[in-house]
C-alpha cells in the first residue's frame, strides 16, 4: 500500500500552480457559459410567458368576436323570422279578402241574375194584364207559383 500512496504523492507534485490557475479559469469560463446560457433560457422563456399571454389575449378577443357575431346572427334570424311571419300574415289576410270579395261578387252577381229574372217576370205579368185588363183567381194563383218557381231556382243556384 505504500506503492499506492507513492503514486499519489507523485500526482500531487505534478500539479503545478500555473495548472490549478488553469484550470480554476476553465471551471471560471465553464461556470460564466452555463451562467451566460441559463440567462438566454431565462430570458427566452419569459419571452415565450410573454407570447403566451398575448396569444390567449387574442384567444379571448376571438371568442367575444365569434360571440358578437353569433348574436348578430340569432337577432337577424329572429328578425327574419318575424318579418316571415308578417309576410305570411299578410298573405293570409290578402287571400281571405280576395275570397270575400269573390264571394260578394258572386252573391252581386246572383243578384243581378234575379234582378234581371224577376224584371223580365214582371214584364211579362204587365204584358199579360194589359192583353187581359183584368186578372181572375186562377191568372193570380198562377202568377204567384211562377214567381214561386223564379226564386227557388234562384236559391239553388245560390247554394251551388
Amino acid at each position: 500500500m505504500a506503492d499506492a500512496k507513492t503514486p499519489d504523492s507523485t500526482n500531487k507534485a505534478k500539479y503545478t500552480e500555473n495548472d490549478i490557475l488553469a484550470r480554476i479559469e476553465s471551471v471560471l469560463r465553464f461556470t460564466s457559459t452555463e451562467l451566460a446560457n441559463s440567462e438566454t433560457e431565462a430570458q427566452a422563456f419569459e419571452r415565450l410567458a410573454e407570447f403566451e399571454a398575448q396569444l390567449l389575449e387574442q384567444q379571448r378577443s376571438v371568442s367575444n368576436a365569434l360571440e358578437k357575431v353569433q348574436k348578430y346572427r340569432d337577432e337577424i334570424e329572429k328578425d327574419w323570422n318575424k318579418e316571415k311571419a308578417i309576410h305570411e300574415s299578410a298573405l293570409d289576410l290578402m287571400a281571405n279578402r280576395m275570397k270575400d270579395l269573390y264571394e260578394t261578387l258572386r252573391a252581386q252577381e246572383h243578384l243581378l241574375e234575379y234582378a234581371a229574372s224577376e224584371q223580365k217576370f214582371l214584364r211579362m205579368l204587365l204584358i199579360e194584364m194589359r192583353k187581359k185588363k183584368r186578372l181572375n183567381e186562377t191568372d193570380i194563383e198562377r202568377i204567384f207559383a211562377r214567381h214561386d218557381a223564379l226564386l227557388n231556382e234562384h236559391t239553388q243556384k245560390i247554394k251551388k
